[in-house]
């Protein structure tokens, strides 16, 4: 049964379709806002707006902001890192505005998929949840890997045992309220801040000369070896645009997860003020996590260090680290590789939330049979959670 706070959400929304609308997808504009109907599931609406925000600031943010960024930095240099995130990034912007008007406007299950079929075609509105929701279920594994790969800088523990505990805590956290699972992005959050805050002042510190070393870097690495890299033995200006191109890549998977706020419109208390509220602050986390990261980076590192692109995956691999290490700083680096686990479990959280999300959604469009809609008396869509979780258990391989 609805509660009586969603039952006011759209009490006084009257829709009414296009003279030459086609409903294709045999929903009734009556019905429109009913439970299990066009976009409309039986999830309660338990994350508060403190919960929206922090997910809008960092949920999503794991190793490819740690880890990714440097193998990106080693193709394509200072300059090429920074505009390919500023590219990217101010690309995204865009998109999360257009979005999270939309969101506001029609806070329903799986948002964008939804949207798809309703405004679209239902094809469009399936391929986009199915492409959308196997990227992130698929990415489970990714974040569970690469969190045994990071625990592997202290131990050689078998990765199975890591994987385990991290896909077990994963299953947990999902299968509870969705305000515990709130309450986790928060914790996760909270800690991704404080790291990169943390490797801000130590950068600053660094390229000041204020390490046990004592050498001031300043911009030395954007005079030498220049703000550009050649790319593959390629010279001259196509070089540096290929590895321009080529950070593109990097940058992108960097940014994955800053759309999901939009995703919590249907379980949110108050989505009509914490969604534009979280889109606004989109800004700050671009500017703040990604292009004043990529600008850090190309102060502190030389592009030519051979563990950017060592392919460790843990902290080694960190830019950050690397150029932590090289200053003689001794205890930092095994203190963000612990954060950068954190990360990559929190982001393997999320992505399980949102393909669960995803396979909601299709339920409430008639796009797969009702029962990956099922929900517990919690609001908890349990069937479609230990749906997208069994993608978790392919990290085994």
């Amino acid at each position: 049964m609805a509660t009586e706070m969603e039952k006011s959400d759209f009490k006084d929304e009257k829709v009414a379709p296009a003279p030459d609308a086609d409903f294709s997808y045999d929903v009734d504009p009556k019905s429109e806002f009913e439970l299990g109907v066009g976009g409309r599931a039986p999830l309660q609406r338990r994350l508060r707006n403190y919960h929206v925000t922090m997910i809008g600031f960092c949920s999503g943010i794991g190793t490819g902001l740690f880890v990714g960024t440097g193998s990106a930095y080693a193709k394509a240099g200072p300059a090429g890192l920074l505009l390919a995130y500023i590219v990217v990034g101010s690309i995204l912007w865009a998109v999360m505005q257009s979005i999270a008007e939309l969101a506001t406007l029609y806070p329903t299950a799986g948002s964008f998929p939804h949207w798809a079929t309703r405004f679209i075609d239902p094809s469009v509105g399936f391929s986009l949840a199915i492409s959308y929701g196997y990227c992130y279920t698929i990415a489970i594994a990714s974040e569970v890997s690469a969190a045994a790969v990071i625990v592997s800088y202290w131990t050689d523990i078998t990765p199975a045992v890591v994987i385990t505990v991290g896909l077990v805590l994963i299953l947990w956290i999902n299968l509870m309220s969705v305000r515990f699972y709130g309450e986790s992005e928060v914790f996760g959050g909270g800690v991704k801040v404080l790291c990169f805050l943390g490797l801000v002042v130590v950068s600053l510190v660094i390229t000041a000369g204020g390490g046990p070393k004592g050498d001031a870097i300043g911009f030395r690495y954007w005079n030498n070896p220049g703000p550009w890299t050649n790319y593959n033995g390629v010279t001259g200006p196509a070089g540096h645009f290929f590895g321009f191109l080529s950070s593109f890549v990097n940058a992108s998977f960097s940014f994955i997860g800053v759309e999901t706020v939009v995703i919590t419109a249907s379980e949110s208390v108050d989505p009509h003020r914490a969604i534009p509220k979280a889109a606004r602050r989109v800004t700050y986390r671009i500017a703040f996590f990604y292009i004043l990261g990529a600008l850090l980076i190309g102060i502190i590192v030389d592009p030519r260090s051979a563990g950017l692109v060592s392919g460790d995956d843990n902290a080694n691999s960190s830019p950050f680290v690397i150029a932590i290490s090289n200053a003689g700083i001794k205890a930092l680096p095994s203190i963000v590789n612990a954060c950068i686990l954190i990360a990559a479990w929190s982001a393997g959280n999320s992505y399980c939330w949102v393909g669960s999300r995803m396979i909601v959604a299709m339920t409430t469009d008639r796009q797969l049979p009702q029962f990956f809609g099922r929900v517990d008396k919690k609001g908890v869509p349990y069937v479609a959670v230990i749906t997208s979780w069994l993608f978790g258990p392919l990290a085994y391989l």
